[in-house]
C-alpha cells in the first residue's frame, strides 16, 4: 500500500468529528467546572475535587474523555502507518535516484570513452597521413629526416586532427538575412525549432560584412553545438526547411575544411559542364 492509498481510505470526516467532540467536551467541563481560562491548562485537580462536583458529572465526564482518547488513538494509529510508509517510499525514491545517477554518469563514462577513442582515432590516422607524406619526401630527396621535421610533422598533425574534430561539431548556414540589430541566437533558434530541434549552441556570423549596396547579401552563420550526433540529426532534417514559407531560402551545411570547399567546387563546376555540354542527362 501506498501514501496514497492511505490518504484516499483514510476517514476524514471520523477526524473532524473527533476534533469537535473533543473541542465540545471542553468547553463543558470548562464550564461546569467555572473555568475562566481559553486553554485546557485551567482544569486542574482541585476544580476535580470541588465540593459543588458531583460524582454522577465526574464518572460522565470520565467516559466521555475515555471514548474520545479511543478515537484519538485509533487515528494516531493511522498516523504513524502513514509515516512509515512515507519513509518507506522516500527510501526506494533516494536507492531509485541513486541508481538513476549512477546510469546517468555510467553513460557519461561510456560517451566519453567513445569521444576519447574517436579523437584518438583521428589523430592516429592523420598522424599516419603525415608521416606517409614525410616519408616519401624524404626518400624522393634521398636524404634523411630530421628530428625538427618529425616533431613539426606530429604538431601539425596533431593540429589537424582537432581542427577536424571541432569541425565536425559544426554548422554553417547560409541565407538567413543580416540587420544591424539582429539577434542571431534568437534567430537560429527559430531556425532549429522548424525543425523540431531545440538544441544548445553558440553561433556568429562569419567574414567580413560588406557595406555596398548590395543589401541581398548576408554573411553565414557558424554554429557550433554540443556533438557530432546533433549535428547529423540537424543536418538529416535541413530539408526541410524547403517547405518552410520562412526558412526556404536557407540552407544548413557541414563546416568544411579549405580542402573540402575547394573540392566540393570543383565538383558542382564539374556538374553544371556536363550539365551543359550534355542537357539531355537532365
Amino acid at each position: 500500500m501506498t501514501t496514497a492509498d492511505v490518504i484516499a481510505e483514510f476517514d476524514w470526516s471520523n477526524l473532524v468529528h473527533v476534533e469537535g467532540w473533543t473541542g465540545r467536551w471542553f468547553e463543558e467541563v470548562k464550564s461546569e467546572l467555572n473555568v475562566q481560562s481559553e486553554c485546557a491548562t485551567g482544569l486542574v485537580a482541585e476544580k476535580f475535587n470541588h465540593k459543588s462536583v458531583l460524582k454522577k458529572d465526574l464518572a460522565f465526564w470520565l467516559a466521555d474523555a475515555a471514548d474520545i482518547m479511543q478515537q484519538q488513538l485509533a487515528i494516531i494509529g493511522q498516523f504513524k502507518d502513514t509515516i512509515e510508509i512515507m519513509k518507506t517510499e522516500s527510501i526506494a525514491d533516494k536507492s531509485k535516484l541513486i541508481k538513476a545517477q549512477e546510469q546517468l554518469l555510467h553513460c557519461q563514462s561510456d560517451q566519453l570513452k567513445n569521444l576519447t577513442s574517436a579523437v584518438q582515432s583521428t589523430v592516429q590516422n592523420t598522424v599516419q597521413k603525415e608521416m606517409k607524406s614525410y616519408s616519401e619526401a624524404v626518400g624522393n630527396d634521398n636524404s634523411q629526416m630530421s628530428t625538427i621535421q618529425v616533431q613539426e610533422s606530429v604538431k601539425k598533425a596533431v593540429k589537424t586532427a582537432i581542427q577536424e574534430d571541432d569541425r565536425s561539431k559544426n554548422l554553417v548556414i547560409f541565407g538567413v538575412p543580416e540587420s544591424d540589430a539582429e539577434q542571431i541566437t534568437k534567430r537560429v533558434s527559430e531556425l532549429f525549432f522548424e525543425i523540431g530541434e531545440k538544441p544548445q549552441f553558440s553561433a556568429s556570423r562569419i567574414g567580413v560584412r560588406k557595406n555596398d549596396s548590395d543589401t541581398n547579401y548576408c554573411r553565414p552563420i557558424k554554429c557550433s553545438l554540443a556533438s557530432t550526433t546533433t549535428v547529423h540529426q540537424i543536418l538529416s532534417k535541413a530539408r526541410q526547411l524547403k517547405l518552410s514559407d520562412k526558412f526556404k531560402s536557407v540552407f544548413i551545411c557541414p563546416d568544411r575544411s579549405p580542402e573540402e570547399r575547394a573540392a566540393r567546387r570543383a565538383l558542382v563546376m564539374e556538374l553544371k559542364e556536363a550539365a551543359t555540354n550534355r542537357p539531355y542527362y537532365n
